[in-house]
């Protein structure tokens, strides 16, 4: 089975999410609840707060969610997305972007990976600990949400 293009699994996503469910590693209602999120919000995009538009395909998706952190909570793919407050130049064209958001009492970071014509890659929740890796590793910051007053 050959990969797809620029996926580092031999596995397709969404042959992987189908396992995952037969399995019962995964609900097959988290997968349709994420699906009709997909449907209703996220397949014509999400923008940044830099303006520009994430576009995410079916595929993208299924890679996000094999995270359970993820599919239990799909709307985080969103939130994610509408609340980076930096992104950095990273390998091959890509771009790193981090985001920061609340839900309730508890912060939430997240690592967002771009590929070039910002085609979703992936999506990370990440710890303030791995986040400060991640700023430390570097990369040339190319935006950065200016500080509110």
């Amino acid at each position: 089975m050959e990969p797809e293009p620029g996926r580092g699994s031999a596995e397709p996503p969404r042959e992987r999410i189908e396992r995952l469910v037969a399995e019962g590693q995964m609900p097959r209602a988290a997968v349709e609840q994420v699906e009709r999120l997909w449907q209703e919000r996220l397949r014509h995009g999400v923008t940044m707060p830099n303006g520009e538009l994430v576009r995410i395909t079916l595929d993208d998706l299924y890679h996000v969610i094999v995270d359970s952190r993820i599919w239990r909570h799909p709307e985080r793919i969103e939130r994610a997305i509408a609340h980076v407050f930096e992104i950095r130049r990273s390998h091959s064209g890509r771009r790193q972007a981090f985001s920061r958001w609340t839900k309730g009492t508890k912060a939430l970071l997240a690592s967002i990976i771009l590929e070039p014509g910002n085609r979703l890659w992936s999506l990370h929740l990440i710890d303030a600990k791995r986040m400060r890796r991640y700023t430390r590793r570097g990369g040339e910051i190319i935006w950065r949400q200016s500080e509110r007053p």
